[in-house]
Parts: C-alpha cells; sequence; structure tokens
C-alpha cells in the first residue's frame, strides 16, 4: 500500500513554520514523519500525516500551496542492515530510490519512507521480500 505524501510550500521567512505547527495543531493533526527542504523562497516540508484528507481540507481553506506524492513505508528492525538489503533488492530489480527519509513508529520502533522511481513495482518486490509494508 502507498502513503500519501503532501508536499508542503511555506515562505522561507522567520515564524512561518511555527504558524503552520499552529494550524496543525488547532485542527489535532498529527505528523507522522516529516522532512524540510529548503529553496530560496520556500520551504518544502515532506510530511505524513495521521489525517490526510482533513489536513488537504485545511491547506486549501487556508491558501497553503501543497501537492500529493505516493510514497512506501517499511519498518526497520535494524537501521543499517535493513536500509542495505532494502536498496540491494529494489536495485537489484532496477528499480531506483528517488529519495527516503526516516519515520518514527510507536514502542521505540522505526521505519522508512521511500519514494521510488516505480511504486507499484518496489512495493510488489518490497513484499515478495518479506519487508514490512507500513498502512
Amino acid at each position: 500500500m502507498t502513503l500519501k505524501q503532501l508536499s508542503v510550500f511555506i515562505p522561507n521567512k522567520p515564524g512561518q513554520l511555527a504558524n503552520f505547527f499552529e494550524l496543525l495543531m488547532e485542527n489535532k493533526i498529527y505528523i507522522r514523519s516529516m522532512t524540510v527542504a529548503e529553496t530560496e523562497d520556500y520551504g518544502l516540508l515532506l510530511l505524513l500525516v495521521d489525517q490526510t484528507e482533513k489536513c488537504i481540507s485545511i491547506l486549501e481553506e487556508n491558501e497553503i500551496l501543497y501537492s500529493i506524492t505516493n510514497v512506501i513505508a517499511i519498518e526497520l528492525s535494524n537501521n543499517i542492515t535493513e536500509l542495505y538489503k532494502i536498496s540491494k533488492t529494489l536495485g537489484a530489480n532496477n528499480i531506483n530510490i528517488e529519495y527516503l527519509y526516516f519515520l518514527v513508529l510507536d514502542d521505540h520502533r522505526n521505519g522508512v519512507v521511500l519514494r521510488l522511481d516505480d511504486n507499484e513495482n518496489g512495493l510488489d518486490i518490497l513484499k515478495r521480500n518479506d519487508f514490512q509494508v507500513i498502512d
């Protein structure tokens, strides 16, 4: 199963990130995973949230620019070993990892969020090789 990642564009100015987090907080939307990249004018937040559709509605109501990207999340039992196995398995099947970032789960477990050049085949390959897919 792929997850919907929100790519949110926030003006790269002091206080804008706090304003965005306040908006999420007021609407009881919780971040499951996030990474931030910067451009000259904008911060780009890549987010997985607990209520994606509600978050989209709030973004639209507040005229916040966003896009949706399908990603895959895999549970990691051992960071470097599991990352090696994932990248080796995908590479052997000619699937490219476009980017990745970490996901913290309950009970001190973690995972990795992957954007692949072919999510559908990559997901099938990971499942067939017994990697634990996160919903």
